[in-house]
C-alpha cells in the first residue's frame, strides 16, 4: 500500500492510460460474485456525484469502488424489475433505467419515477439504450421503435413520423457530442443506420452501411463504428468484397470484435471474441492498401485475469480509468505510477546495471543477463535481448564502472565483461577456481575494480593484476562485504558488521562509535561530498564526518533500503520492501539542516503497479536511472520503471465530493434527509458515506464529526461507516469529508442535521413537573417534620405537666394528708391539755409524733421514687425486674414476671410511662390491698402489646372502679394519664377470686424502636 504524506498538487502529472505502457503494464483489477458484484453486467453509467451504476440481470447496483449496494426503489417505490439492459446518468444526478422485459424508470433527481411497459406510449420490448439530443430530447429504442420523451406531458412519442419505418427493428442508438442521433437498424436480411443531424426534423438514410455496428467517436471528432467484421471510420465504411455482408476493416483480418470505446488518450479499445483488444493509438490506423501493414491489437482474456471472455459492455470513467463489464463480474483497467516489465526468468532477485546508451542490463540467479528496452508494442512492455544460450551461468551481480564497462559477476564464480563481440570472461586467481558466487562488484576512482566472492573474499583487479584485500586490511580470510563504496576523498567504505568500515592509508577502520546505526548496511552510495548507507534499520548519510539518520513523517524509519538514488535536481528515491519511496528535493535540505526534521515523502507500492518485493543483490542499489531520466526498480517479479517527471495522477479537477448513502437507527433504515428526526428513545445511529474515487479508492480517507457530540474531527481512515450509541435528546450535525488518492482533502463536506426527539420524561415539561412534585415533597416533608417536631414538645410538656401532676399527687397523698392529720392530732390534744385531759393529750401527741413519723417515712418513700423511677434501660422486661428490691417488697410477697411473643426494644416517653404505671401498682398492691402474691404479664400481640399486673390481695372497690378512682386519691386517674399519653388505654378490673387486674394496651406501633 502506498503512503502519500507530501503535497503532490503542482506535481506533474501524465495521460489517464498513457499510451507508452503495454496493456499488461496498466493495473487491472476485477470483481466477481465472491467479491459482490453481479453477474451479466450489459451496462455501466456514471451519475455526476462519481459514483458507478451497474445495469445486470441481476439488477440495479450502485459501487464507490470499494462494495456494491444493490437499488430496488426509486421515489420510494420498487423498481419495475430487477433485468435491467441499458442505463443513462443525466446532469441532474438522476439515471434512466431501461429494462430486459419492458418500461423503463427514473432513479435519483428531482423527478424519480417509473414507466411501466404497460402504459400505452412505453413501446414493447427490451429497452436497448438512451440519448439525448441537441435539443435535449431523450430518446430510447426497443426492437420495435425509436421513440422520444416529451418533457411537457411526460409521455413517450414515436418517431414514425420522423422518418423510421415500423418495419425496421432498431438495434443501437447513439449520440455523437454535436447532439446527433445515429439509430442502426436491421429489416429481414437487410441492415441499415440513419442519422437526424441537429437542427433537423427527419431521420436520414446513411449512405454507409455497417452491420449492426457500436459507434464511438475520437478524439479528433471521427466517428468510428465496430462490428463483427472489425472496425473502421464510419465515413470510410467500404463494403468488403471478400464478404457478402461485411466492411472493410482497418485492423488485422483476424480480428473479431463488438463493442467500441475510445478512451481520452485516443486509445481504441474493443469487445473481441475472447476478451478485450486495445489500439494504444488509434491515430495511427490507416485504411488497408498497398504497403499498408494492418495492426494487431492488444488482447487481454480470461488467461491474464479477465472476468470472462464475454464482455458486454467497455466504459470510460471520469478519472480516466476504464471499466469493461462482464459475464461473471467486472473490470478496471487504469494507469500505474511504475511500469512492471515481466521478464523471462524464475522469481528471483533481479540484479541490473544501465548501459552508456540508456539500455538496460539485468539479470538473476536463473540464467544469464539480458538487454531491456521499453516498447509497449510488446506484450509484456518491452524488448528483451537475451545475452548468451539457454545454458549460460546465472547472475548474481551486474556493474558500470567510471568507464562506462559493464561487468557481470556469475552465480558460479565467474566474472565477465561486456565487450564489442559480447560477454568476455576475466580470469580470477589460480587459487580462486571453482564455485564461489560473486556477491559484489565495485570500482574506484584509479581504476581498481573490486570483488567480493564466496570463498574468496575481497579482491581488487589494478592494471591487470589481483591483489588479495582481506590480508592486506587485517580482515578475516573469507569475509566478503556486501557493498562498498568510494568517497570523495578517495576513502573507501564497505559494510562491517552492524557497523561500518573504511578502507584508509592502507589500514581498515571500523567506526564503532558515531557510526550509522543501522544495522548490517547492504547498499552504499556515494554522492558529491556525501556517503549513503541503506540498511535493514533504516537510511543514513555522512556528511561533514558525522552521520545523520533519516527518518520520514509518521514515525517511518525507511526499512530494508537496498537501492538509493539521487537526481541531479535534488531529489531522493529509496527502494526497499515497501515499495519505491520518493523524497522531495525541498524537504531534503531542510533535513541537512535540521537533522530532527522528518521529511515528508511519497510512496508507490502494490497499488502503484509494483510486484514482488525486493532484497540486496550484487552490493548494487536496487534503484537506478537512465540516460531518459526514468527511474528503474528492480524485485525478485521483474524490473519496474517510472517517469518521475511524468507521474500519472488523478485527473480529476478537485477532490472527491464525499456523499452519504444511508442512515440507521437502531437497525433500522431510514430515508435520507437533511433534516433527520430520530424517534424518542433510539439508541444507535449508523452512518454510510462514501467518496466516488474510481482510481485508487483504497487510498481515500475520510474524517467525520458529530457536532454537539464530537469536539475534533475523527479519523476514519478507510472506513466508510461512522457509529454512535446513546444520544441524549438535542439537534446535532454529522458531517464528513474526504480525500483523494493523493492525500488531498475536499473542501465540500457531506452532511445532514440530526434531531432525536426525548421521551416524555426527558421533556422541559416532565422535568418542570418533577421539580414541582419535588417542591411539593419537600413541603410536606418540612410540614411531616414540623408536625412531629410540635408532638414531641407537646409530648415533652404534657410529660411535665404529667409529672407535676404526679408530684401533685404524691404531695397530696403523703406530705399534705400526713400534716393534715398531724394538725387534727395537735389540735385535739391542745384542747384535752384545756380540759385538764393530760393523759389524753399526752396520749394524742403520741399519736402525733407516730403520724408525722409515717408521714415523715411516706415523704422520703415519695422522694427515693422520684430519683430512681426511671427506667435504665431499654427493655420494660429488665426494668420489672429490678422493681422489687427498688420498692424494698416485704419478704412475704411472691413476686412473678412473663413475658409473651417475641420481647421488642422500647422507646422512651413510652418506656418510662408505663414503667412508672408498672411501679404504681406494684406499690398499691403493697401497701393497700395487702397482696401476698404479685404476677407481671408483658404480651407482645401482632398488633398491639399488653402489660397486666394482678394479685390476690383483698381487691378493689367496685365505686372506685366505677368513678375512676377514690376521691381526694390521684392515683388511678394518674396511671390513666400515663396510658393515654402513650396511645394506649388502662382498665381496672377486679377478680373474682379476689385481688385486682391492671391491664395497659398499647398498639404495635407506638412505643418500639425498628
Amino acid at each position: 500500500m502506498s503512503c502519500l504524506v507530501l503535497a503532490v498538487l503542482g506535481l506533474p502529472s501524465a495521460h489517464a492510460l498513457s499510451p507508452d505502457r503495454a496493456l499488461s503494464q496498466l493495473r487491472h483489477d476485477r470483481w466477481t460474485a465472491d467479491d459482490g458484484a453481479p453477474a451479466q453486467i450489459f451496462s455501466i453509467a456514471q451519475t455526476p456525484d462519481g459514483l458507478l451504476w451497474l445495469g445486470s440481470r441481476q439488477g440495479l447496483y450502485r459501487f464507490d469502488g470499494v462494495r456494491f449496494e444493490r437499488i430496488t426503489t426509486a421515489g420510494g417505490k420498487p423498481l419495475i424489475d430487477d433485468d435491467v439492459l441499458s442505463l443513462k446518468a443525466e446532469p441532474d444526478g438522476s439515471l434512466w433505467v431501461g429494462y430486459f422485459n419492458g418500461g423503463m424508470s427514473r432513479v435519483g433527481g428531482p423527478a424519480p419515477g417509473q414507466y411501466d411497459y404497460q402504459r400505452d406510449d412505453v413501446p414493447l420490448g427490451s429497452v436497448m439504450g438512451f440519448a439525448r439530443d441537441a435539443r435535449k430530447r431523450l430518446w430510447a429504442i426497443t426492437p420495435v421503435a425509436v421513440v422520444w420523451l416529451d418533457p411537457a406531458t411526460d409521455t413517450w412519442t414515436s418517431a414514425q413520423d420522423m422518418g423510421i419505418d415500423p418495419g425496421w427493428r432498431p438495434e443501437r442508438l447513439y449520440a455523437d457530442r454535436q447532439g446527433g442521433i445515429w439509430v442502426a437498424y436491421s429489416e429481414n436480411q437487410a441492415f441499415g443506420i440513419v442519422h437526424l443531424a441537429p437542427g433537423t426534423t427527419r431521420f436520414q438514410p446513411y449512405p454507409k452501411p455497417v452491420q449492426i455496428p457500436y459507434f464511438d467517436e475520437a478524439a479528433d471528432g471521427t466517428l468510428w463504428a465496430a462490428d463483427y467484421w472489425g472496425v473502421r471510420p464510419l465515413a470510410r465504411a467500404d463494403a468488403d468484397p471478400r464478404h457478402a455482408r461485411a466492411t472493410v476493416s482497418w485492423l488485422e483480418p483476424a480480428f473479431k470484435g463488438a463493442g467500441l470505446r475510445f478512451d481520452r488518450d485516443g486509445g481504441m479499445w474493443l469487445s473481441a471474441a475472447g476478451g478485450i483488444a486495445r489500439v494504444r493509438d488509434a491515430s495511427t490506423l490507416r485504411a488497408p492498401g498497398r504497403g499498408v501493414v494492418l495492426p494487431s491489437p492488444e488482447y487481454f482474456g480470461p488467461a491474464q485475469g479477465l472476468t470472462s471472455e464475454v464482455v458486454w459492455t467497455i466504459f470510460e470513467d471520469r478519472e480516466g480509468n476504464i471499466w469493461t463489464a462482464t459475464a461473471n463480474g467486472l473490470d478496471r483497467f487504469r494507469d500505474n505510477a511504475m511500469a512492471p516489465i515481466a521478464l523471462p526468468r524464475r522469481d528471483q532477485s533481479f540484479a541490473m546495471a544501465v548501459a552508456t546508451d540508456g539500455r538496460l542490463l539485468v539479470g538473476n540467479a536463473d540464467r544469464g543477463p539480458m538487454w531491456v528496452s521499453p516498447d509497449p508494442s510488446q506484450a509484456n512492455g518491452s524488448r528483451i535481448d537475451e545475452l548468451g544460450g539457454p545454458d549460460m551461468e546465472g547472475v548474481t551481480a551486474l556493474y558500470r564502472d567510471g568507464n562506462g564497462t559493464l561487468w557481470v559477476g556469475g552465480a558460479r564464480g565467474t566474472l565477465s565483461r561486456l565487450g564489442a563481440t559480447g560477454l568476455e570472461k576475466v580470469a580470477l586467481p589460480p587459487e580462486l577456481e571453482g564455485d564461489g558466487m560473486i556477491g559484489m562488484i565495485s570500482s574506484d576512482r584509479a581504476g581498481g575494480l573490486w570483488v567480493s566472492r564466496l570463498n574468496g573474499g575481497l579482491l581488487r583487479l589494478y592494471n591487470g593484476q589481483w591483489e588479495m584485500q582481506n590480508a592486506k586490511y587485517g580482515m578475516q580470510a573469507g569475509v566478503t562485504p556486501r557493498a562498498l563504496a568510494e568517497d570523495a576523498q578517495g576513502r573507501i567504505w564497505t559494510d562491517a558488521g552492524q557497523t561500518i568500515g573504511v578502507f584508509e592509508n592502507g589500514r581498515r577502520r571500523d567506526i564503532k562509535q558515531d557510526g550509522p546505526d543501522i544495522g548490517r548496511i547492504g547498499v552504499l552510495r556515494a554522492h558529491g561530498d556525501e556517503l549513503w548507507a541503506g540498511a535493514a534499520r533504516g537510511v543514513s548519510m555522512r556528511a561533514n564526518e558525522r552521520f545523520q539518520r533519516l527518518l520520514g513523517r509518521g514515525g517511518e524509519r525507511f526499512e530494508h533500503t537496498t537501492g538509493i538514488l539521487l537526481r541531479p535536481n535534488g531529489e531522493l528515491w529509496l527502494g526497499g520492501r515497501g515499495g519505491l519511496t520518493r523524497v522531495p528535493a525541498a524537504e531534503l535540505a531542510r533535513w541537512r539542516a535540521d537533522p530532527a526534521h522528518s521529511v515528508a515523502f511519497e510512496r508507490f507500492g502494490v497499488l502503484d503497479g509494483l510486484r514482488g518485493s525486493t532484497e540486496k543483490t550484487g552490493g548494487v542499489s536496487s534503484v537506478q536511472s537512465d540516460a531518459q531520466g526514468r527511474i528503474w526498480f528492480a524485485t525478485d517479479r521483474g524490473v519496474h520503471w517510472i517517469d518521475p517527471d511524468h507521474i500519472p495522477r488523478n485527473t480529476a479537477a478537485a477532490p472527491p465530493a464525499p456523499t452519504l448513502l444511508g442512515v440507521q437507527v437502531d437497525d433500522k433504515a431510514l430515508p435520507l434527509s437533511p433534516h433527520l428526526r430520530l424517534p424518542a428513545g433510539s439508541r444507535d445511529l449508523r452512518v454510510d458515506y462514501t467518496a466516488p474515487a474510481l482510481r485508487i479508492p483504497e487510498r481515500v480517507r475520510f474524517r467525520y464529526r458529530l457536532d454537539g457530540v464530537d469536539d475534533a474531527w475523527h479519523e476514519a481512515g478507510t472506513r466508510r461507516q461512522a457509529l454512535y450509541s446513546r444520544l441524549e435528546p438535542g439537534s446535532y450535525r454529522f458531517r464528513v469529508i474526504a480525500s483523494d488518492d493523493a492525500g488531498t482533502w475536499s473542501p465540500q463536506e457531506a452532511s445532514f442535521n440530526v434531531t432525536v426527539l426525548p421521551a416524555f420524561w426527558q421533556t422541559g415539561w416532565f422535568a418542570l413537573a418533577m421539580l414541582a412534585l419535588a417542591g411539593a415533597l419537600v413541603w410536606l416533608f418540612v410540614r411531616w417534620r414540623v408536625a412531629i417536631a410540635r408532638l414531641r414538645v407537646q409530648r415533652l410538656y404534657r410529660a411535665r405537666v404529667g409529672e407535676r401532676e404526679r408530684i401533685a399527687r404524691d404531695l397530696h397523698d403523703t406530705l399534705l394528708q400526713s400534716v393534715q392529720a398531724l394538725m387534727l392530732r395537735i389540735e385535739s390534744s391542745r384542747r384535752r391539755l384545756a380540759l385538764g385531759d393530760a393523759a389524753g393529750a399526752e396520749a394524742g401527741l403520741v399519736h402525733a409524733l407516730e403520724e408525722a413519723e409515717s408521714g415523715l417515712a411516706e415523704g422520703r418513700d415519695r422522694i427515693r421514687a422520684l430519683r430512681r423511677d426511671e427506667a435504665g434501660v431499654d427493655d420494660l422486661e429488665t426494668a420489672v425486674r429490678a422493681l422489687p428490691a427498688q420498692l424494698e417488697l416485704p419478704a412475704g410477697i411472691a413476686f412473678a414476671l412473663e413475658v409473651r411473643g417475641r420481647p421488642r426494644r422500647w422507646r422512651q416517653p413510652e418506656l418510662g410511662e408505663v414503667y412508672r404505671i408498672v411501679r404504681e401498682a406494684l406499690a398499691n398492691a403493697t401497701r393497700h390491698a395487702h397482696a401476698s402474691r404479685i404476677t407481671v404479664r408483658i404480651t407482645y400481640a401482632l398488633l398491639h402489646t399488653l402489660v397486666e399486673i394482678e394479685d390476690d390481695g383483698c381487691g378493689i372497690q367496685d365505686e372506685v372502679v366505677v368513678h375512676g378512682g377514690s376521691e381526694g386519691h390521684w392515683g388511678l386517674p394518674g396511671m390513666r394519664e400515663r396510658a393515654a399519653l402513650c396511645g394506649g388505654t388502662l382498665s381496672v378490673q377486679a377478680l373474682a377470686t379476689g385481688g385486682t387486674r391492671v391491664a395497659v394496651r398499647l398498639p404495635r406501633w407506638r412505643g418500639f424502636r425498628r
